[in-house]
């Protein structure tokens, strides 16, 4: 018991720099809320630049359920919804590569992976999902 003691008070430094740690590896960043509430996140830590291509993950909060933001027809009210995208910072082009549709309380609802064969869009300017490429473009750029 004294041993273990021993090795509780040695560690426990450790031990409150873990949720430190942990919360680090994933750095959620607003980057904006559209007129309805909506927010819109960036995974800063996701950032890679590959070829000419930036790749992230965005978070995108629904302040109220939000079906019609799918291509596909969804029964259950969407809350959110999860999206590992590249995006070309020339054109503003963003590829869809997975996506985790989420309901009320984070609770998962479907997970797909589109990979090379994911929609492609092109935000107009002036909207929310413009505002998070140019985001994502600007945090690579150098």
């Amino acid at each position: 018991m004294k041993q273990l003691l021993s090795l509780l008070l040695l560690f426990q430094p450790l031990l409150l720099l873990a949720p430190v740690a942990l919360s680090q590896q994933e750095e959620w960043v607003e980057v904006t809320e559209n007129a309805v509430g909506d927010r819109f996140l960036v995974n800063q830590s996701s950032l890679q630049t590959r070829e000419n291509f930036v790749w992230y993950w965005e978070y995108r909060d629904f302040r109220e359920p939000n079906n019609a933001f799918l291509e596909i027809e969804f029964e259950a009210p969407v809350y959110g919804v999860m999206m590992y995208q590249s995006v070309d910072c020339t054109t503003k082009i963003a590829r869809l590569r997975r996506l985790t549709i989420f309901g009320e309380d984070r609770e998962v609802l479907q997970r797909f992976d589109y990979g090379e064969e994911g929609s492609l869009s092109q935000p107009a300017p002036g909207s929310s999902a413009r505002t998070v490429l140019q985001y994502v473009c600007s945090q690579t750029a150098g």
